[in-house]
């Protein structure tokens, strides 16, 4: 690149930072000092950015804090603990701001700061308008609604490319991610070497998967441009929320995030193609111990038997279409997050979900999953339906491929139709992927109708899902031979 195209380059930098500037004067509340914003959301190409959180007004400039940057918006940042300085992007590109100073430099112009970025509860802050001059964003305020809208100049759609031109493609693909029973479960196609840390200012533990991208078919279930999503961890004591990007395309890599309520160890292991992430479970165990992670059971220690539920469908695989609008892939989640929180009731147990949102897996990824963790039983959980035109039907059954797996599929089918109350279609043979490839005692159960005239009503109750969830894991219970905690 030409000196003159560089400084044509940083002319339209700062013509957009001139228009930043002016919409940071009706980006304000008229509040002097530190204020928190709940109310106010940020939009990224459409995806709100959730974890955005703690957003602060000071002298009526709206500051963000810089995790935002790296881990939201997926730009580098450094720190230079000495200097006091942040430093925003690479090469000719490169922000540097300094704790406490009015001004930054953007490559060889210095351009001041109406707030200078500051640290406050161990977080560092910087000022919103610096992402949309480095990112070259456009910015859109909707006071009204207090939501900030930045938009890429490129689509936001456009997928993040799976190779980069001239370089060797990433030797391990994210197929899979998944939090239950306390753990973060990865399921990886490839070979991969995760680095992992505990960091403060939040508290989180981040864990790296160099030359990994994200597969093309998770990819497809994500939101917007389809390179991050996050996933909630609801009654997860400790765990606020997980995140993951592809942080960097060249070269490329995978960051996935724990958020955590305070510090804690972790510990990190494979199985297979599963790559486990387990924060300690004691509260008082100081990180860095190098004892501590061992308080976390690995996933079928000391003869726990290992339980797969599996969420049938998922992602931009919705399954069955119900009377008013009621997708199947969401019934069969809200079920299996049931069966899970049932599960969690017995002792001597590790409880692995194949999804545990709204993400899309291949029928072989859930099989890959139960053989990595070599499972003792495989629980996949659908809703039925028939032909549209077909006579209305109604009905419970429990579906099985090998033989092994008959008694486990009639056990079950016994306790689910007690809690359905719907007609039994009884405990049968049907040829189907996840039951028939796996090679632990595998069932499908279709716990009722979707279709018109069927059993949607009860199906979308949520006591009744409580009921059939609590006979799911009493059929695995008495399968397994297990007993209730308490």
């Amino acid at each position: 690149m030409s000196r003159m195209s560089t400084i044509k380059g940083f002319r339209r930098g700062w013509i957009r930072l001139a228009a930043l500037l002016a919409f940071a004067a009706v980006f304000l509340i008229p509040h002097s000092g530190f204020a928190a914003a709940p109310a106010t959301k940020i939009v990224l190409n459409a995806r709100e950015l959730t974890e955005a959180k703690d957003v602060m007004t000071v002298g009526n400039i709206t500051m963000v804090p810089i995790r935002v940057v790296s881990e939201e918006l997926w730009y580098k940042v450094g720190w230079n603990k000495q200097r006091q300085r942040i430093t925003i992007g690479e090469g000719s590109d490169r922000l540097v701001l300094t704790l406490g100073e009015t001004s930054a430099e953007a490559g060889p112009v210095s351009v001041s700061l109406q707030q200078p970025p500051f640290v406050k509860s161990n977080t560092t802050y910087v000022p919103l308008r610096f992402v949309g001059t480095q990112m070259g964003l456009e910015v859109k305020w909707d006071a009204p609604n207090r939501t900030v809208y930045l938009t890429n100049e490129e689509p936001a759609e456009q997928p993040v490319p799976e190779e980069v031109p001239g370089a060797q493609p990433p030797s391990a693909s994210v197929q899979q991610i998944s939090f239950a029973d306390g753990r973060l479960s990865v399921l990886l196609d490839g070979e991969y070497s995760p680095v992992s840390s505990v960091l403060t200012g939040p508290d989180r533990i981040v864990v790296d998967l160099p030359d990994t991208t994200l597969g093309s078919g998770f990819v497809q279930g994500l939101p917007g441009a389809g390179n991050q999503g996050s996933i909630e961890t609801q009654g997860q004591a400790g765990i606020t929320g997980v995140r993951f990007s592809l942080f960097s395309r060249s070269p490329s890599l995978v960051r996935i995030v724990i958020d955590l309520e305070r510090p804690s160890d972790y510990k990190i292991y494979s199985q297979g193609q599963v790559l486990f992430v387990e924060p300690a479970q004691t509260g008082d165990t100081p990180p860095g111990k190098p004892d501590s992670a061992s308080l976390v059971p690995e996933v079928g220690d000391a003869g726990r038997r290992v339980i797969v539920v599996d969420a049938g469908h998922g992602g931009k695989q919705t399954g069955a279409v119900g009377v008013g609008g009621v997708l199947e892939k969401d019934l069969n989640l809200a079920m299996a997050l049931k069966v899970e929180a049932q599960l969690k009731r017995l002792a001597g147990v590790d409880i692995v979900m194949t999804r545990s949102d709204d993400t899309t897996l291949s029928l072989q990824g859930r099989v890959d999953i139960a053989e990595s963790v070599h499972a003792d039983a495989f629980v996949s959980i659908h809703g039925n339906s028939m032909p549209i035109g077909s006579p209305p039907t109604s009905g419970t059954e429990t579906l099985y491929s090998r033989p092994d797996s008959q008694v486990f599929a009639e056990t079950m089918q016994r306790h689910v139709l007690e809690a359905t109350g719907l007609r039994s279609r009884g405990a049968r043979t049907q040829s189907l992927h996840v039951t028939r490839e796996t090679t632990m005692p595998a069932v499908l159960v279709e716990t009722g109708f979707m279709s018109p005239g069927g059993d949607i009503e009860q199906m979308i109750d949520e006591n009744w899902q409580d009921k059939v969830a609590a006979s799911i894991a009493a059929g695995i219970a008495e399968y397994l031979g297990l007993n209730v905690n308490g």
